[in-house]
């Protein structure tokens, strides 16, 4: 572990200028900030005043936008709604020169919106304006068109699934195949009701919540975590599986027998949103840059540390890396 944050520097610079692939649910992340200063007349809550609102890329434009934020380069396949909020997801990218012809415009769902109401750097009330059924066949063939295009390309492709509707067991299937075909890793972050999907993938990154459900097990020593990992390397035959711990850090299984645990690396927690999609970003574009699944773990774990101490939805940038890795550096030593 010393020598991997002596080599960080090294590591976050190896990343620059390689190219992931990206599919899954393309989303906003819509902030209102206000302060609370009296309950409403109407009903026990707070009324909120407005001073500001923010949108950011969220769900697998996060993820974009994170690779893009480390020095990275990145195709994106997706769908958006026909609106307002998908013209500008679409005019957000152009901006950040992130192609867009893989994105699928359709006109029978909207562009996935998650509004959150902030006051005095609490959520309030979230509210989700989404569609989560299964994309039509047609949709499929398109993006797995535009995915195997992209593929000979791309050191890695990440699978950002937040079970909107893109990630269907048949896009998953036929996407693992291509992905074989052409030599290419497939990192997938997860969602608990699609765990049997992922099977023959690269690596997996679900959260404790996400690997309890996944293994049918409850987990509450590190022992039982042991057994959780196993048990979903066994059942979906991926060669890796990181169980995010919040925390506790990171736990890296390798294969059906060997593991490791990474301590954390936080300074302060005041906001998770965003941190899986940091966290398979990273490890993406590690895998990307020819970095082992280890060195992709680390650096992982530095940048979740790093964005938890925000609020809100925020990229992890190559600065703040290397700023944490010196930081951490001075504490080792």
């Amino acid at each position: 572990m010393t020598n991997i944050i002596e080599r960080g520097d090294e590591l976050v610079t190896k990343l620059k200028g390689h190219k992931v692939l990206v599919i899954g649910d393309l989303m906003i992340d819509e902030y209102i900030w206000g302060g609370v200063t009296r309950v409403s007349p109407e009903a026990p809550v707070p009324i909120v005043g407005v001073t500001s609102e923010t949108l950011r890329l969220g769900g697998a434009a996060n993820v974009v936008n994170n690779i893009l934020s480390l020095g990275g380069q990145v195709e994106v396949c997706g769908v958006l709604g026909d609106d307002q909020m998908g013209r500008w997801i679409k005019s957000d990218l152009k901006g950040k020169n992130v192609g867009v012809r893989g994105i699928v415009t359709s006109s029978g769902r909207p562009t996935t919106v998650k509004t959150r109401v902030i006051a005095h750097d609490q959520q309030v009330v979230r509210v989700d304006k989404e569609v989560t059924t299964p994309l039509d066949r047609a949709d499929e063939d398109v993006i797995l068109g535009s995915a195997e295009s992209f593929l000979d390309e791309c050191g890695c492709v990440v699978v950002s699934d937040y079970a909107k509707g893109v990630i269907t067991p048949t896009l998953m299937h036929r996407l693992v195949d291509l992905a074989k075909k052409h030599s290419v890793p497939v990192a997938v972050d997860p969602k608990i009701n699609q765990f049997s999907i992922y099977k023959g993938v690269t690596v997996l990154t679900p959260n404790l919540f996400e690997a309890a459900a996944g293994a049918g097990l409850v987990i509450d020593s590190l022992e039982a975590l042991v057994e959780a990992g196993h048990r979903i390397i066994e059942k979906l035959a991926c060669e890796y599986l990181i169980i995010t711990r919040g925390d506790q850090g990171m736990t890296l299984f390798t294969g059906r027998k060997d593991y490791s645990h990474i301590e954390a690396y936080s300074r302060h927690v005041y906001d998770v949103t965003g941190a899986g999609d940091t966290v398979i970003s990273t490890l993406s574009l590690a895998l990307a840059s020819g970095l082992s699944m280890a060195e992709g773990a680390y650096l992982a774990n530095v940048a979740a540390g790093v964005v938890v101490g925000e609020v809100g939805t925020v990229p992890i940038s190559s600065e703040q890396m290397r700023v944490r890795f010196r930081e951490l550096s001075r504490l080792s030593s």
